[in-house]
């Protein structure tokens, strides 16, 4: 699907509209025909006098025509098109505008810097994951003889997003099974498992044996018993945390354009992959995924607009949690031991997955959530 826009406000500064300028060549002319008009004065010759005058309405009829180009310019209404709107990290997309007769048209491009547009357009290709703003377009004018200049922008920004690549499903098994176990992991996310697999848990004192769940039973060699207050509408919630303290390391700027940047790092994309992974895997078993950062907000399903954020305080997540929530996933970084009293409050009766993406910690934070009943998964860093 294309993306388009209209001719948007541009920030401050960034719109690089300019009205007419003096090139060096008008600038040339201008100081010959001051030192001609001077000259002319000084030793009473008046043809240098007529020749300085004629330069200098030479160079004022010039800067007239450039600005009444610059205003009829400025009410050109170009359309830019993104085709498509949104690219995987590593694709591109063709970006093209109409009407094409604009002169000297240039587009911001973010990381390239200005690109002069060509018949039929230009490809962008995105290097990293995020959404990105490409544009304002300007129309690079002249007037006569080439001695003014002058930029009249013609297009505002278009957004364009780029997605993150999923963990291929071996790399998502080896993510999840670090330290989750076989069983364990089969039962969250298999493709070999029943798509009810996240509405079961385990047998408590009470429990009606008409409840055993026997498939999870044989799978995991616990009495399991099926959860059937959510059977008709499973519900999987996958929280990523995006604080910027908790992916530190490798932390960088990202260009997006048009006054636009976010902060990154190696390990937080590394959990986005996986975020998106686990979207997947749970759609097509047949359970619907709610996305949220650690504070509980819903992130974009798309995971385009996902970035690292100041937030020095501790998960607020767990009082978002929907009722209908059978199973949730949570993908830590170096934060998860400052969050411990909060996981602690999640219900128990969920299915509780913690991956830790975090640098090596304090070896009790893994400890200390197996005890609370959650399956902790390590994968490597």
């Amino acid at each position: 699907m294309a993306a388009r826009d209209g001719r948007g406000r541009s920030p401050a500064g960034l719109s690089g509209a300019a009205g007419p300028r003096p090139t060096a060549r008008g600038l040339a002319l201008l100081v010959a025909a001051a030192v001609l008009v001077l000259a002319g004065l000084t030793l009473g010759r008046r043809e240098a006098i007529a020749l300085g005058l004629f330069l200098t309405v030479v160079v004022g009829a010039s800067a007239v025509v450039l600005l009444a180009r610059t205003v009829l310019a400025r009410r050109v209404r170009v359309r830019r098109s993104v085709i498509p709107g949104a690219v995987p990290q590593g694709g591109s997309a063709l970006v093209t505008f109409g009407p094409s007769d604009v002169p000297g048209l240039v587009d911001a491009v973010p990381g390239r810097g200005p690109v002069t547009v060509s018949d039929p357009g230009y490809r962008w290709q995105a290097p990293t994951r995020g959404a990105y703003l490409l544009g304002p377009a300007l129309a690079r004018l002249h007037g006569p003889f080439g001695l003014w200049s002058a930029r009249a922008q013609v297009a505002g920004t278009s957004r364009l997003q780029v997605l993150p690549v999923p963990l291929e499903d071996e790399e998502l098994d080896r993510v999840l099974r670090a330290g989750v176990g076989e069983h364990d992991a089969a039962d969250l996310l298999g493709s070999r498992a029943a798509p009810d697999d996240l509405l079961v848990r385990e047998h408590r004192d009470g429990d009606a044996l008409t409840r055993v769940h026997w498939g999870a039973t044989a799978r995991t060699g616990r009495l399991m018993v099926r959860q059937e207050e959510w059977a008709h509408d499973p519900w999987a919630v996958v929280v990523l945390d995006c604080r910027a303290d908790s992916f530190a390391s490798g932390r960088h700027e990202v260009d997006g354009g048009a006054g636009h940047s976010w902060h990154t790092s190696p390990g937080f994309e590394r959990a986005v992959q996986a975020a998106a992974a686990l979207s997947l895997r749970l759609q097509d078993a047949g359970h619907q995924v709610l996305l949220m950062d650690q504070d509980g907000h819903p992130l974009d399903p798309q995971l385009a607009s996902a970035v690292l954020g100041a937030s020095p305080r501790e998960a607020t997540w767990p009082a978002a949690l929907p009722a209908e929530a059978a199973a949730v996933v949570v993908l830590l970084g170096d934060s998860a031991g400052r969050d411990l009293p909060v996981l602690a409050t999640v219900p128990h009766h969920l299915q509780r997955v913690a991956v830790l993406f975090g640098m090596p910690g304090p070896q009790d934070v893994a400890r200390r959530l197996e005890s609370g009943g959650w399956l902790v998964s390590e994968p490597a860093r």
